[in-house]
């Protein structure tokens, strides 16, 4: 199964090194912004210690469709990071297409996990059943 177009942009928001440069790509997605969670960001910022400046995109009200984050944290752990969440396939072959075989990789049942570190980047990888998310890292 090849890997879906929408999936390589989605990586490239995830690449950015920039909160701006993130929203420029995020914004070519063409998906609506998805509303600040408040509550995350409330959790989030107790538990780091810092602001964090977030941009978001949803790619439709449907639950599971793709939910994309871009964040920058300051605090404890200042770090700037990017998630994504889908029920769509082709995710984990996108990431073998942009980063290569992952480091490690883990199959039990209808759980993978697959991980990637590239220089500074930390590429986490899970599907459970048709669910999967992607979660990019970096020092801040």
């Amino acid at each position: 199964m090849s890997a879906s177009p929408d999936f390589a942009a989605i990586i490239d928001v995830c690449e950015a090194t920039t909160l701006d440069e993130a929203a420029d790509r995020g914004g070519r997605l063409g998906w609506p912004a998805a509303p600040e969670d408040r509550d995350w960001r409330a959790g989030f910022e107790r538990h780091n210690g810092g602001p964090v400046r977030v941009v978001g995109w949803r790619r439709a009200e449907r639950e599971g469709d793709g939910l994309l984050s871009y964040w920058v944290a300051s605090g404890r752990a200042p770090h700037r990071a990017c998630s994504f969440a889908t029920d769509r396939p082709g995710l984990l072959e996108a990431l073998r297409d942009r980063f290569g075989p992952p480091d490690t990789i883990e199959e039990h049942g209808d759980i993978v996990s697959a991980f990637w570190r590239r220089g500074e980047a930390e590429v986490a990888f899970t599907r459970v059943g048709t669910s999967s998310g992607l979660n990019i890292a970096r020092p801040g």
